[in-house]
């Protein structure tokens, strides 16, 4: 095998000693950072190829061997642990040369209790093996939402979040609303309840005609029994499925699991569109795209995606998977663990004609609208930074915008936000948030002193740093960073505050290099990014302040309370999400969701509902 000349020792040695069997590598750099992480059926013939002169490889593949200082293998029992394993190390090291998914996340499911006596609908991430049924992953939330509110109105099944270990005397108030059966209260049978939860499990495997004579079949039973009014509950309850039904117009006769994966380019931008295809409908779908920066084949990216959708962690696999490329032999060889997880063969194959052909035409067609669409956002951002560049005389359109925004109440629970735009867009890994160290004293530039010199002494600052305030904000902010070294650039730290004239409110940007405010104008694509950036920025403090003032009443006040330790404490904020819920509350609700007495939950209730001094303590 012919190698680089320039390999160091330690990567020579590593590559004679190899093992042959299955596991995972990690591919290293200079200062032992992870560049690489694969997974094969052999590791010595799979690490081995990459260093042969004779082998093709990507411009991706090649810039990453040329780094590699050493290599680190990981046995495994089968490829299918190796793949589990490859999945959880790409997850945790995200290195720079696997192509990485800007939505590699794990989706949501519904999962159906189908092993309980009274089964119920709840949202899942973890797929457990046993007797629960699982529907999804749903990629879209609203597609989700929609679900659950479609079955709401169809079905009375008991709400996820209550506790059927026991009975109680008054049912809530779904029951009154003819929204559930009132099993909490005995109100009804199993048996009653799981016909029920019958049509729930149809509906949600899409078998729609084998729901309609199941519902049928209880009407006719109704109306023969002469209970005539659930006879004409059961016919609405008819007549509102075929009505949503009818909303999914696009039908097939593949009445078995199918997704339709297509992947389209334009320029470095990949789009890649996933239709799944239960009992001949559109069941669902996912989209996500990459920079393909690296120039990777089409097939190289296809196979990517497979390998993290189809996860072991969370996924379902369908009987057959349809590509908009062809895989090659040694593409599919790599993909034989699907087979391994399903327990029968997965069909992976570009289809020529029938219907399977017109099913990826419509997932191809959905791509390329989507590329379309995510390109001309692409080129309007652009257009509007360039419109930044101009209307605040910036040298170049500024790539990152952050925004560092104060809040507090008085001198109480002071915080601080960080947020960072990058190409207008909002990019959360960079979002900081921050709680004011130093003591009591209501002084916004301290405080801004404190966060710009505890952000930008280790960061760069971004190639505009807007303060949410005017001069003497901007001054103090400038005198921040010239302590700490950071002299910004000409245009690079500026004021965005509100100024009131006698016609209204206007917005006015501040700037050492501007002799006066800058107004900027209403109705620009500039103007709207920079107070979104300002408001995005006061929302995340926000929130922050008030996620730290809940906190500390919470543990001011309840904690006080005989019979209130700090597990009561977490979970009565758990039960209900919040101090304000728990404060609008019931004390029935509260006996209820936290089993407490009735004497300690109007404690509760009295002490979360004075007025005290504890409202303005520092944590």
């Amino acid at each position: 095998m012919e190698k680089r000349p320039s390999l160091p020792l330690i990567l020579e040695e590593k590559l004679r000693l190899l093992p042959d069997s299955p596991g995972v590598y990690l591919m290293k750099g200079s200062h032992d950072e992870v560049l690489y992480v694969g997974k094969s059926k052999s590791l010595k013939d799979r690490v081995r190829s990459y260093f042969q002169k004779t082998r093709p490889a990507s411009p991706r593949i090649r810039k990453m061997t040329d780094r590699v200082q050493n290599i680190e293998t990981l046995v495994t029992r089968s490829e299918l642990d190796a793949l589990i394993l490859e999945n959880t190390l790409i997850k945790k090291y995200r290195p720079r040369f696997n192509v990485l998914f800007r939505d590699d996340k794990t989706y949501p499911y519904l999962r159906f209790s189908w092993s309980e006596t009274y089964p119920r609908l709840t949202v899942t991430r973890r797929v457990r093996p046993g007797g629960d049924l699982y529907f999804g992953p749903y990629a879209n939330p609203g597609a989700l939402r929609e679900t659950l509110r479609s079955i709401a109105r169809l079905f009375p099944l008991a709400p996820g979040t209550l506790d059927l270990g026991k009975t109680i005397e008054r049912p809530c108030i779904e029951y009154q609303i003819h929204r559930c059966l009132g099993p909490c209260a005995g109100l009804v049978s199993p048996q009653e309840y799981r016909k029920m939860a019958e049509g729930v499990r149809l509906f949600l495997e899409g078998k729609n005609r084998d729901l309609e004579n199941h519902l049928h079949a209880e009407m006719e039973r109704s109306a023969r029994a002469l209970d005539f009014e659930k006879a004409a509950q059961i016919r609405r309850q008819i007549e509102s499925i075929r009505t949503i039904l009818e909303r999914q117009t696009v039908e097939f006769s593949i009445h078995h699991p199918v997704d339709a994966v297509a992947l389209v380019c334009e320029g470095p931008w990949v789009q890649i569109q996933l239709l799944s295809i239960r009992n001949g409908r559109v069941s669902g779908r996912r989209e996500t795209h990459i920079k393909n920066s690296e120039g990777d084949s089409p097939e190289d990216l296809l196979v990517a995606f497979l390998e993290q959708h189809y996860s072991p962690e969370t996924a379902v696999l369908p009987r057959e998977i349809l590509l908009s490329h062809t895989l090659s032999p040694a593409s599919l060889m790599s993909l034989g663990w699907m087979t391994e997880k399903k327990g029968e063969r997965v069909s992976l194959f570009h289809p020529k004609r029938g219907e399977r052909k017109i099913v990826l035409e419509l997932a191809i067609d959905n791509a390329r609208e989507a590329l379309r669409e995510r390109v001309k956002s692409q080129e309007d951002r652009q257009k509007t930074l360039e419109e930044v560049r101009e209307l605040l005389s910036l040298p170049a359109p500024p790539r990152s915008i952050g925004c560092v925004d104060i809040s507090n109440t008085g001198d109480a629970y002071p915080v601080a936000s960080l947020v960072v735009f990058v190409d207008g867009i909002a990019e959360k890994s960079l979002y900081r948030r921050f709680r004011i160290r130093y003591g009591k004293g209501q002084d916004d530039f301290r405080m801004l002193a404190e966060v710009l010199a505890r952000q930008f002494d280790d960061q760069p600052l971004p190639d505009l740093l807007l303060i949410d305030g005017g001069r003497p904000q901007l001054k103090a902010s400038l005198e921040a960073l010239g302590r700490i070294n950071r002299t910004p650039d000409p245009f690079q730290v500026m004021g965005l505050a509100k100024e009131r004239t006698r016609t209204g409110q206007v917005e006015r940007i501040v700037a050492e290099e501007f002799p006066d405010p800058l107004l900027l104008p209403p109705h620009r694509a500039a103007t709207h990014l920079l107070l979104r950036i300002r408001d995005e920025a006061h929302r995340f403090a926000i929130t922050y302040h008030r996620k730290i003032r809940e906190e500390a009443l919470t543990k001011s006040r309840l904690l006080e309370i005989p019979g209130i330790g700090p597990s009561r404490e977490r979970q009565m904020i758990q039960a209900f999400g919040s101090v304000d819920s728990l404060r609008a509350a019931t004390t029935e609700e509260i006996v209820r969701k936290c089993s407490l007495s009735t004497t300690l939950a109007e404690k509760v209730l009295e002490t979360l509902n004075k007025e005290g001094p504890d409202d303005r303590e520092n944590p």
